[in-house]
């Protein structure tokens, strides 16, 4: 970073610490400053933050309608139930159909057992929530309080769409076997899967339950093994019928039952009505059923899509080794690790992984591509070696394991090994344009295989004609050939689409120099530099802007050097369009 670029950097880091510690100050002394301040935590993700400050103006005014509205709803997304239920009590004499409230005491009402309240608030047909989420907590709630028929009504009553039938004959499924029902909970279960139930889920494993329990094994069998290949619980109990163990219930009262229709319906509007709703419910379903990790690795989850990574990492972190979805948790902890770009930590996480799972694809996949993104490139390759050993037969989809693996060869310095990996990628999937792109300015920078690079990388831009770093190669291996007049119009539609490449501007900058462009090669050369290029790089293009692109050649060849452009940072994927 250049010393302009950390003094901006640290003048902005002081000015967010001044103003973080001017809001937190304003906020513990006035109503506005707790509101802003909850607020500018709202606008971000920070639940927790918002949740503290709403809650601090609520303080200051309790009568406030507004504030009442967002200190319950922000306790609800920390997952303190208790402290939302205690506002949503007065929202509730005000409003008495204000749809969260009615939802929060219903499910406080359940979380203490009192079946009962729970039932009552849910049988005035009112409209305070939607007949799903009251059909199925009710259904739930009557189960709670010993009332089997107005159970079995309430559940069956969810009907007219496919999802509400769907819902309904899962959760009556489950209610039945809870009471030891395994006949009708089959009946309903067969029925939810009809109504669309995916074979892939959770109500797998209930009907799995049911089948085994009938003694109808080899159907078991079949419906955890038609759900194991993307879902890992059905894997487990796959592996758990196949060693004689018997299976357990996946809801065994009324308040799991409650918890697992909130789960059901988060799972439906994490991809339906956006992360905040959905991470509502599941916050929700995770205070009546604390250990039911599924849901907590949903919040993760969501968390991580709303850009609250650390949050994310700590719902993950939670998730105890003994659990079913403790290997799905520990990877996304890892992927969140590397979105803040702490890779070295992302690479420990993954390593444990890779030691208790060696026989895991997709653990050693990942531990390898995080070592990539780390620049460990030996250990990356050690890694991407392990994968392969797992991988009989080779096929066409595994082209990606090679092209990847080939990379971390060539910035290893192997290139041998290197391009044997890419021409095994190409021969799996010929015209992939990135191995395409790849191989062929590799070959240019090795000052190789001229012709068949550009026949390579136009082949390339034909099908991604957007891609600022393919359309660069094209350029460079017009300029590397001599071809400076057909490098130059390449070269500046590549700066148009990646603008803030250093590399890319760098090489436009010495092509419209060899075509007597001066004055605007150095413009792009000073361009590159204002993008924080590599210092070797850097060291380069200053020489080119003090001396001139020819004298500079002229230097390098007398000291023996290649008359190459500056080689790309290994880091950088530009380089090669990677």
């Amino acid at each position: 970073m250049t010393h302009r670029a950390q003094t901006v950097a640290f003048r902005a880091a002081f000015a967010a610490l001044t103003l973080g510690i001017f809001a937190q100050e304003a906020a513990a002394t006035s109503l506005s400053g707790a509101y802003l301040a909850g607020r500018s935590a709202a606008a971000r993700n920070d639940y927790d933050e918002a949740a503290r400050f709403f809650s601090a103006a609520l303080a200051r005014d309790p009568g406030d309608a507004d504030l009442r509205d967002r200190a319950m709803t922000f306790k609800l997304l920390t997952g303190d139930l208790r402290g939302a239920a205690a506002i949503a009590e007065r929202i509730a004499a005000a409003d008495p159909v204000h749809q969260l409230a009615a939802l929060t005491l219903v499910a406080d009402d359940i979380a203490s057992g009192a079946f009962d309240d729970a039932a009552e608030r849910l049988g005035v047909d009112d409209g305070r929530m939607s007949p799903l989420v009251t059909g199925l907590l009710r259904g739930w709630a009557e189960m709670g309080r010993g009332d089997r028929d107005a159970m079995e009504a309430a559940f069956s009553a969810l009907r007219g769409e496919r999802a509400a039938e769907l819902f309904g004959s899962y959760h009556l499924g489950l209610a039945r076997a809870a009471l030891g029902d395994a006949d009708g909970a089959r009946e309903a279960l067969e029925a939810a899967f009809k109504a669309g139930a995916a074979s892939a889920g959770r109500p797998a494993l209930a009907l799995g339950w049911a089948l085994e329990t009938l003694g109808e094994t080899d159907r078991a069998r079949e419906v955890y093994a038609n759900a194991a290949p993307g879902f890992v619980e059905a894997a487990q109990e796959l592996a758990r019928f196949d060693r004689g163990e018997p299976p357990a219930l996946l809801v065994s009262n009324a308040r799991e039952g409650a918890a697992e229709a909130l789960f059901s319906i988060a799972t439906a509007l994490g991809t339906e009505r956006g992360a905040g709703v959905a991470l509502l419910y599941a916050r929700i379903a995770l205070s009546l059923r604390p250990e039911l990790q599924e849901v907590r690795v949903l919040a993760g989850r969501l968390l991580d899509s709303q850009g609250q990574h650390e949050a994310a990492i700590e719902d993950f972190r939670m998730v105890p080794r003994g659990s079913a979805i403790f290997l799905t948790a520990e990877l996304s902890r890892a992927d969140a690790l590397l979105t803040l770009d702490r890779d070295d930590d992302a690479v420990i996480v993954l390593d444990a992984l890779a030691g208790a799972h060696p026989g895991d694809l997709e653990v050693q996949l990942t531990l390898a591509q995080a070592l990539s993104k780390a620049e460990r490139w030996p250990e990356a390759i050690e890694a991407y070696d392990s994968a392969m050993a797992l991988i009989d037969p080779v096929v066409r989809q595994h082209w990606s394991i090679f092209y990847r693996r080939g990379i971390a060869h060539e910035r290893a310095g192997q290139w041998e090994q290197a391009e044997a990996d890419f021409k095994k990628a190409l021969e799996l999937e010929p015209d992939q344009p990135m191995v395409l792109n790849y191989l062929g300015y590799s070959w240019v920078e090795l000052s190789r295989n001229f012709d068949e690079a550009q026949a390579m990388i136009e082949k390339a831009v034909e099908q991604k004609p957007e891609d600022g770093y393919i359309t660069d190669s094209l350029g460079w291996v017009l300029y590397r050939i001599g071809k400076y007049e057909e490098a130059a119009p390449h070269l500046e539609r590549a700066v148009e689409l990646m603008p803030t490449d250093p590399i890319i501007n760098d090489h436009l900058g010495d092509a419209l120099w060899m075509v007597g462009r001066k004055r605007e090669a150095r413009f792009q050369w000073r361009r590159a530099i204002s993008f924080e290029p590599t210092e070797k790089d850097l060291e380069r293009i200053r020489a080119k802007l003090d001396r001139g692109l020819d004298v500079v050649l002229k230097e390098e060849a007398a000291a023996g050097a290649s008359a190459a452009a500056p080689e790309a940072d290994p880091a950088t994927p530009s380089a090669n369009g990677g």
